[in-house]
């Protein structure tokens, strides 16, 4: 059998493996930086590739920067495809025009170059239409660059690429992070061509947890979710195999907790290097891909306490503390919607020995029917534990705020009067949370033993403020937590 030349047997290689292709377009891209090889990278081509052969049609990474992602997703996968089927359309988005028309023009290169005409000899640039941002091929597809909140009229592709759809810088911001996801909806997905078959690929650095990643996971539309931290969370096993022309070529890697993404580029020196330049909640989203860390310097769950009803009653019952009163703290929803905040009411007994919490209840209704439904579940709760201990007296906190002016007046004049305690709040939401951590850690707040329906979202919700979409339940548990606390409230 006659041997294949090296060239040859090379150009074939690079046909045929994405990694192997990945390669050779760091070198045209990137000719004097020094290629480091990696798991992740084999990891991010061979989830590139299942796309390719359609076995998942739309796939988010979250990465830490500067670990080639946009040298594997902008550059080189649009080349890779084109490279095999000239005729698809590819929209590519970026949040700079800056940065779209460099990853733009680093792909034209590619395809320009003499080895890419060689190993793809079906593909070449139309003359018709060659712009830096839009560049097309002779058989009809092309890559297209856009920036977020660009208009997309009259375009439409096979193929969506979102590389960093929003700067970090930005990602605080709940007017901008909230038009980058609106975009996406109205506008960018609208693009594809075929809704059911396209292919949509998002990599991106975590900012923010409702950021494009945090929108499109919590919408449950059918995303493969791919999460790899600059230094591991938990153990993480990588494996993939498949058949190259005959030629088996497969990966099997485990990283355990503690070890970084890439070693031999970021050691754990490095690392820390980095952190202290970041700051702890900059690393924790952007590096560890987890940006609900930004929040847990504030409350730690483990300060909570648990209780058993059981144990309630004893404690009662043998005089080891005393039930003061049976408090209900209110947080309202400025308005009704599906992106709005919860009406939420916490149901707590207040004892000297601290705050239990019986209950935590979320709504999503109109003044009036808030205003009924909450009577309802007040008198619910207060019948209850009356048997807990007779003529138990109880209190109502109301925020004297918005949508909460309302349901104070209503409650006074219709069932309520002496109970009702509006409360104007004297700081920022985060520095009411902070001033009642004392009591927290202290351990002075207990939580039910036994599970509840609403411990997973409360949990969420406190351990991720101020970075969670909703803060209801814990503006209602700071305003719980500070009765008898005026520096942090004016009780009226």
């Amino acid at each position: 059998m006659k041997a294949v030349p090296k060239r040859q047997w090379f150009h074939a290689l690079l046909r045929k493996d994405f990694k192997a292709f990945v390669c050779k377009v760091f070198a045209e891209v990137s000719p004097q930086s020094l290629y480091l090889d990696n798991w992740h990278i084999d990891v991010i081509c061979a989830e590139l590739e299942r796309m390719i052969k359609e076995e998942n049609t739309r796939l988010i990474i979250n990465i830490p920067p500067r670990y080639m992602k946009s040298i594997i997703c902008s550059v080189a996968f649009p080349a890779f495809i084109l490279g095999h089927f000239p005729q698809e359309a590819i929209v590519c988005v970026s949040y700079a025009e800056e940065l779209a028309k460099k990853l733009a023009a680093d792909c034209r290169r590619v395809m320009e170059s003499s080895w890419y005409r060689r190993i793809f000899p079906n593909t070449r640039l139309a003359a018709t239409r060659r712009e830096i941002m839009d560049f097309e091929t002779t058989r009809g597809g092309g890559r297209y660059a856009a920036t977020v909140g660009g208009t997309l009229t009259g375009r439409g592709g096979n193929w969506i690429i979102i590389d960093d759809p929003i700067k970090p810088a930005d990602a605080n911001s709940d007017l901008i992070r909230n038009k980058v996801n609106d975009w996406y909806g109205s506008t960018l997905y609208s693009r594809l061509n075929d809704k059911k078959n396209g292919k949509i690929l998002l990599i991106m650095q975590r900012t923010h947890e409702q950021d494009l990643t945090g929108y499109l996971v919590e919408s449950k539309v059918g995303f493969k979710h791919i999460v790899m931290p600059l230094v591991a969370l938990q153990e993480e096993h990588w494996a993939w195999k498949r058949d190259l022309d005959g030629n088996a070529r497969s990966f099997h890697y485990d990283r355990h907790i503690g070890e970084p993404l890439h070693p031999k580029r970021e050691g754990l020196a490095e690392i820390e290097r980095m952190k202290q330049s970041m700051g702890s909640a900059a690393f924790a989203s952007q590096c560890q891909q987890d940006p609900l860390a930004l929040g847990r310097n504030i409350v730690k769950w483990h300060w909570f306490k648990q209780y058993s009803w059981e144990e309630l009653k004893k404690g009662v019952y043998s005089g080891e503390f005393s039930i003061l009163q049976m408090m209900f703290s209110w947080d309202l929803a400025i308005k009704r919607g599906k992106e709005n905040d919860y009406s939420v009411c916490i149901c707590a007994l207040r004892t000297d020995k601290g705050w239990y919490i019986l209950d935590v209840k979320r709504w999503k209704l109109e003044l009036p029917e808030l205003v009924k439904t909450g009577y309802a579940y007040m008198e619910e709760k207060r019948t209850l534990f009356k048997r807990l201990r007779y003529g138990l007296s109880f209190k109502i906190l109301v925020e004297e705020a918005g949508c909460g002016i309302g349901f104070l007046q209503e409650m006074q004049r219709r069932y309520f009067r002496s109970a009702i305690m509006p409360v104007r709040p004297a700081e920022d939401k985060e520095t009411r949370l902070q001033n009642v951590t004392p009591a927290l850690e202290a351990g002075r707040c207990f939580l039910p033993k036994d599970g509840t329906v609403w411990e997973a979202d409360f949990k969420h919700e406190v351990l991720g403020f101020p970075n969670t979409k909703h803060d209801d339940q814990v503006d209602a548990l700071s305003q719980l937590l500070s009765y008898w606390k005026p520096k942090t409230f004016d009780f009226i």
